[in-house]
């Protein structure tokens, strides 16, 4: 029973910081963004602007890095996901001490996840 309540209580451990994980990487991730900076112009072309062709876009490696991190924050969110249905089936076990283990762990996965959050 005890090494139940252990393993419950670093899964729930795990599921906090798993949560953080995924903000962190939201904050770090952006779209790029829809126009590149070739197809920006202006109002106003001269002649010998509008001659010269324009420049390939050079966002590529932007798209791929998105993509990447988007597959990423996806099986982040699936892990989380199948995560929290575990711990609320431990949870439906009625078991006094597995309740106590994923409060407890939840208690010390914010504790320890909360100062991470506030550096980013």
């Amino acid at each position: 029973m005890v090494v139940s309540v252990l393993v419950v209580l670093l899964m729930t451990v795990f599921y906090e910081l798993l949560k953080i994980w995924k903000v962190s990487l939201d904050s770090r991730s952006k779209p790029p963004s829809l126009l590149d900076s070739s197809s920006r112009t202006t109002l106003v072309e001269t002649v010998s602007e509008s001659s010269v062709p324009p420049a390939p876009p050079q966002h590529s490696s932007s798209n791929k890095r998105w993509f990447l991190f988007h597959v990423l924050q996806t099986a982040i969110h699936v892990v989380q996901v199948v995560l929290s249905y575990m711990l609320m089936l431990c949870i439906m076990s009625y078991s006094v001490w597995i309740f106590l283990g994923v409060v407890l762990g939840s208690a010390i996965g914010y504790f320890v996840a909360y100062p991470l959050l506030i550096r980013l």
